[in-house]
């Protein structure tokens, strides 16, 4: 049975809604940053498997909803990119102050745009689902379904539900325009990321129609995420259906496979890295017994 712990996190502006997997011996530490909006009710059930996979290796795992959204406190029209990057931030460092174990950090979709350099900067692996590093076209996109969904918004005009100015209603949410305007400057190549590289492992999980190479867009951001790694990026093409754009919930057995595998990888190669230091600090302990006896 999976010791599953539903709580709250004292955030930075308000207490966030987490689910933490914990097993009786941990080997791991997983971060889930929740894809924004729709995307989130979209990507849970397979965050949720995936998680409960990486339990049975020995993943400690934190699944948590973004301030204003879900069962956090707060209201969206609250929200801006740099609260939700600080809460990530906070619980990042409040992981690494009871753990030297490594971190993973699992991004999908639109969730890519919430990351910056500090970020980054705390785990030692990520792994990204299809992952949205481009904030320009992550907007126009949400901003062509509020334009397919005019009638809806003057059908809520005549009934007197009145979208304040600095509001954007969206498939059902009203966004701060401010937040997206925040979004839409999110770019692998922008500030955040200027002249950094990262050593740290990167997964990325891309979904292809079978038969066919990862898109011209789609592998124009791979090749500027590669730019900021300085490790190269372990790519694997999912040749399976979208899941979270599926009208029903979709099993991605291909994730989970290529997942458990990455997991289990990364466990073995900590094993051979600490082996291997081992093996140096006694090779240096006998190096300075000798050179002291002599």
């Amino acid at each position: 049975m999976i010791n599953l712990v539903a709580h709250f996190y004292q955030g930075k502006q308000g207490k966030l809604f987490r689910l933490s997997r914990t097993p009786e011996k941990i080997k791991g530490h997983i971060l889930y940053i929740s894809p924004l909006f729709e995307e989130a009710n979209q990507t849970r059930h397979m965050i949720t498997k995936v998680a409960n996979h990486a339990y049975d290796l020995g993943y400690q795992s934190i699944v948590f909803d973004h301030f204003g959204t879900g069962d956090s406190e707060g209201e969206l029209f609250h929200c801006d990119l740099t609260l939700w990057q600080q809460d990530i931030v906070n619980q990042l460092q409040e992981i690494k102050q009871h753990s030297d174990l490594p971190i993973t950090l699992s991004v999908s979709l639109s969730a890519g745009l919430l990351l910056c350099a500090e970020i980054l900067s705390l785990v030692e692996h990520v792994h990204f689902w299809q992952v949205e590093l481009n904030g320009a076209r992550f907007v126009r996109q949400l901003k062509r379904l509020a334009l397919a969904a005019g009638i809806e918004k003057r059908d809520r005009a005549e009934h007197g539900v009145v979208t304040p100015e600095e509001m954007i209603a969206i498939a059902g949410y009203e966004i701060p325009s401010g937040l997206l305007q925040q979004l839409a400057e999110q770019d692998i190549n922008g500030a955040n990321y200027a002249e950094q590289q990262f050593e740290l492992n990167c997964c990325w999980f891309e979904w292809t129609p079978v038969g066919q190479k990862i898109s011209a867009v789609r592998e124009k951001q791979l090749i500027q995420c590669q730019q900021v790694f300085a490790e190269k990026i372990d790519f694997r093409p999912m040749e399976e259906s979208k899941f979270w754009q599926a009208t029903e919930l979709v099993n991605a057995s291909q994730l989970l496979t290529h997942s458990i595998e990455v997991f289990d990888k990364q466990l073995t190669s900590r094993k051979v890295s600490k082996r291997q230091n081992s093996e140096v600090a006694l090779q240096v302990s006998q190096d300075n017994s000798g050179g002291h006896d002599a």
